[in-house]
């Protein structure tokens, strides 16, 4: 978990994982005002998501990443964060409930395959005895940000109710975006490479 390449997917974990929080606080409260969302809607909604999801990871990234090398899968994960930061704002501004749920599919979508992404890089970058201590690091580090990211998302509604935390969604999409394009195949995969040589 010390390693750099450790480190660099720790961050990339824990700015998505705040982006997420910090527009859950005001997505709830956007659906209501435009939609009038009742406890069943809710459901129908997240029962939507669970789908989706599901589908995305155990079917859709499959398909999508078999056929790709080290810099497929790189444009892969930068596509992902725009489809997320992208989608997320211009998902707020909708009035058509249905164009809601279509964007949702891709929104959840490009969640599910960027996970099955950095999920599989992160067993690549660690030793087999390393990688339970990594991912109970990994679950730590957003599990912190799930506790941040409601007090981010609060603070910065005091400063505008709507731009100031859709602003800061959009803004760490665009860091990781920039992160994975620096430093991706750099620290992820030249570490995958060296741990090769040394088990050969």
């Amino acid at each position: 978990a010390r390693s750099p390449a450790a480190i660099f997917l720790i961050v990339i974990r824990v700015s998505m994982a705040l982006a997420y929080h910090i527009f859950s606080t005001i997505w709830t409260v956007s659906l209501k005002k435009r939609f009038n969302f009742g406890p069943k809607d809710h459901g129908q909604f997240m029962s939507f998501i669970g789908f989706t999801f599901a589908l995305s990871q155990g079917f859709i990234a499959k398909r999508i990443l078999a056929p790709l090398g080290q810099k497929g899968r790189v444009r892969v994960i930068q596509l992902c964060c725009l489809a997320l930061g992208c989608g997320r704002y211009a998902a707020y501004y909708v009035d058509n409930l249905a164009l809601v749920y279509l964007m949702f599919a891709f929104i959840v979508t490009a969640l599910g395959v960027v996970n099955t992404v950095l999920t599989a890089d992160t067993c690549l970058i660690a030793k087999s005895t390393e990688i339970g201590g990594l991912f109970g690091v990994l679950e730590a580090a957003q599990s912190a940000a799930g506790m941040l990211g409601p007090l981010a998302g609060g603070a910065l509604a005091k400063i505008h109710p709507v731009n100031a935390p859709l602003g800061a969604v959009v803004g760490l999409y665009a860091f990781v975006f920039v992160l994975v394009l620096v430093g991706y195949e750099s620290l992820i995969f030249s570490t995958t490479s060296t741990k090769d040589k040394k088990t050969e």
